[in-house]
């Protein structure tokens, strides 16, 4: 049974060269990895010198470089592995060894360059390798012979291993790969056991990240997304619902408390949340009532979600400061084709499934993620609540080739892609049988303006007050933004797309169930009420002021909402990085970067407690009440400028003495808002 390995040894140097060339190869992504990100290093220490930054981050860097150099030997290994092999099969001249194994080194490491530029045209390298390989048919071509010959070198390898394994030894190998595979081909495939029913179905919420309604095919978007279509059309629709609060922080804490995000403590990205009573939200409402409880996202970056909110299971990229560290800079040819396996998952945590790693994110990952959690075993009904970030800026994912696509662009085919990831994510929930008795849910958690014609709802033309300039809403230095454009979500309140969101419920397992189009404005915190009404537990948790259940809307009992409400929108602090459809993070980053400290034990950033007046006194505030839009803009931190528009007739204007205005319901929203938000509204 002795297997003749003599040849694996380094006499005649073949290792030491080979290593040679890997450390060469290190040196060499190291430098290029600075040339690009030079800015993004400088940067940093910038930021080490506005954060407290504690010695605990180093170890997950310390981590991250030794899993990098792993890779790296490991492929040095292989190689020389595989060299030695051939070299054994054809018995080469000990001359002609060292250059044949690296050649079969420089073979490999091209058909790696080649792979990565192909699999991950958005990584720095790609940009690199794309000077030679300038279109994919090209890449692709070169990969398949590039594939070809490590492929016969790998196969080489296998018959010398052959050659030289005793057949008692190879037997008892082909013995196990069998059993392994009869193991596997007879597992149980049953389906698991549903434990929801009628009186207490599974609830599952779907998010999808900036997704503004009319980019959707159903509500006459351009590009077809099939999917999302085809529920829609089997759903009960609320057309004109919006976010109180158009970051997914604010967005999905109005969601699960069920309260406007001034009531509720998080007002932004990132806010501490040592103000929030979490034996109130959905999930621990729930949990206590018989349900486990699970949360699933890609992207914790901003939006930090855990199980303190109630959830008995998270699925989730790492949260803290080292996933905008590691999970940014991880960016090198070899770590890049394992991101997304078993072995990446392992090695790159910071990487796996995380969506703001553009370069190298595949939809799927997260998926497999999701699947690999979902109880199979279930003796409760499932609350299950998933966000999708794939739609967010800058709008690309690992296999897009979108960088000279416009950011315009670039979004669309990011709501076709997500509607496929949403499509095959409901064939996991069939697969589950988490369909059979449900409530689902399907929103976004806020929309997007992308500085279209007609993103903000104020057109010059329209502006009553024609003897008077048009007022400016922003700085100057932002004065070539036209009166009727907007970008970016949570920064401007008359940028209805920003606060347009998607939202619909369906339910399963009953014929009870209905479906249409309700144009009533509502809320996404009527989420939670609506839920809890549905399966009979509204009385655990009296609803907050100025939310309403639509439960009756959505089971058909009733139609139209009952009474006139108050709907109201704030904006988040908005640096003005963030002010365009080209957001650049570096300088978003460094324009913030003053409002967050980083928790030492957690690692986490937050909102420093003494920038939140910075952040309140910046904020715009508004009311959508019947027909009409009062907004408040900040001219200083004393002074708030009105906008009142008709949302029929668009008509508008920030001079609340007009007769227009005296004829609507101003004075009666303005005198709400100060209620509602109270001494944040000044003067006006």
């Amino acid at each position: 049974m002795k297997i003749h390995l003599t040849h694996l040894n380094n006499k005649d140097g073949t290792f030491t060269s080979l290593l040679f060339l890997t450390v060469f190869f290190i040196l060499l992504e190291i430098s290029f990895f600075i040339l690009c990100n030079s800015a993004y290093l400088s940067d940093f220490s910038f930021i080490s010198q506005h954060l407290q930054i504690p010695t605990a981050i180093l170890t997950p860097i310390f981590l991250f470089l030794m899993a990098q150099l792993l890779v790296h030997i490991s492929y040095c290994i292989f190689v020389w592995f595989v060299a030695a092999s051939i070299i054994d099969l054809f018995s080469l001249p000990a001359e002609k060894r060292i250059t044949f194994a690296i050649s079969l080194w420089l073979l490999g490491l091209l058909a790696i360059l080649t792979a990565n530029q192909y699999y991950f045209p958005n990584s720095k390298f790609a940009e690199l390798s794309s000077i030679i390989l300038f279109n994919a048919t090209l890449t692709k071509l070169i990969l398949i012979l590039l594939s070809v010959g490590c492929s016969v070198a790998v196969s080489l390898m296998l018959i010398d291993v052959i050659k030289n394994t005793s057949k008692i030894l190879l037997s008892a190998f082909i013995l196990s790969l069998l059993s392994t595979f009869f193991m596997f081909a007879h597992t149980n495939t049953n389906f698991p056991y549903d434990a929801a029913t009628n009186e207490r179905p599974n609830i599952i919420l779907i998010g999808m990240d900036s997704v503004r309604p009319d980019f959707l095919s159903f509500f006459g978007g351009s590009r077809k997304t099939p999917f999302v279509d085809s529920f829609l059309e089997q759903a009960m629709v609320f057309s004109d619902a919006v976010t109180p609060l158009a970051r997914t922080f604010p967005s999905w804490i109005s969601i699960l408390m069920g309260d406007y995000p001034s009531h509720a403590g998080v007002r932004s990205n990132l806010s501490k949340q040592n103000k929030m009573n979490l034996t109130l939200t959905l999930p621990a409402i729930l949990k206590a009532n018989g349900y486990e409880t699970m949360f699933a996202t890609d992207e914790t970056r901003f939006s930090n979600i855990d199980k303190d909110f109630g959830f008995d299971h998270l699925v989730s990229p790492p949260m803290g400061l080292n996933d905008f560290l590691i999970g940014t800079f991880n960016d090198f040819p070899m770590s890049n084709l394992l991101v997304n396996s078993m072995v990446g998952k392992w090695l790159f945590p910071y990487s796996y499934a995380n969506r703001p790693v553009f370069f190298t994110y595949d939809p799927n990952s997260f998926l497999k993620q999701i699947d690999s959690t979902l109880p199979t075993k279930r003796s409760k009904p499932l609350f299950l609540a998933v966000h999708f970030c794939l739609p967010h800026a800058p709008y690309l994912w690992s296999d897009l080739a979108g960088l000279q696509l416009t950011a315009q662009e670039r979004y669309q085919q990011s709501i076709v892609r997500v509607d496929q990831q949403v499509a095959d994510f409901f064939a996991l929930l069939k697969q589950h049988r988490l369909l059979d008795h449900a409530i689902v849910v399907l929103l976004s958690d806020h929309g997007e303006a992308l500085e279209f014609s007609g993103d903000r709802i104020t057109e010059k033309d329209l502006y009553i007050n024609k003897n008077t300039p048009v007022p400016q809403f922003y700085p100057p230095n932002l004065a070539n933004e036209a009166i009727n454009q907007s970008a970016g979500h949570g920064t401007d309140v008359l940028g209805l797309p920003q606060y347009h969101t998607l939202l619909a419920f369906k339910i399963y397992g009953t014929e009870k169930a209905q479906h249409g189009i309700q144009t009533s404005v509502v809320s996404l915190v009527d989420i939670k009420p609506t839920i809890l009404d549905l399966i009979g537990l509204n009385v655990v948790a009296p609803l907050a002021a100025n939310t309403e259940s639509l439960a009756s809307l959505i089971t058909g009992k009733r139609q139209g909402v009952a009474m006139l409400r108050h709907i109201f929108l704030e904006s988040d602090y908005s640096p003005e990085a963030i002010r365009t459809v080209y957001p650049e993070i570096e300088k978003v980053l460094l324009e913030g970067i003053q409002l967050f400290q980083v928790n030492p034990r957690t690692m986490r950033l937050t909102v420093r407690e003494d920038r939140v007046p910075m952040m309140i006194n910046s904020r715009q505030y508004a009311d959508i009440y019947d027909d009409w839009m009062l907004a408040l803009y900040p001219l200083s931190k004393t002074v708030r400028m009105p906008i009142l528009i008709n949302l029929i007739s668009g008509e508008w204007t920030n001079d609340l003495r007009t007769p227009f205005a005296q004829h609507s319901p101003a004075l009666y929203m303005l005198q709400a808002l100060k209620t509602f938000y109270g001494s944040e509204i000044n003067n006006i």
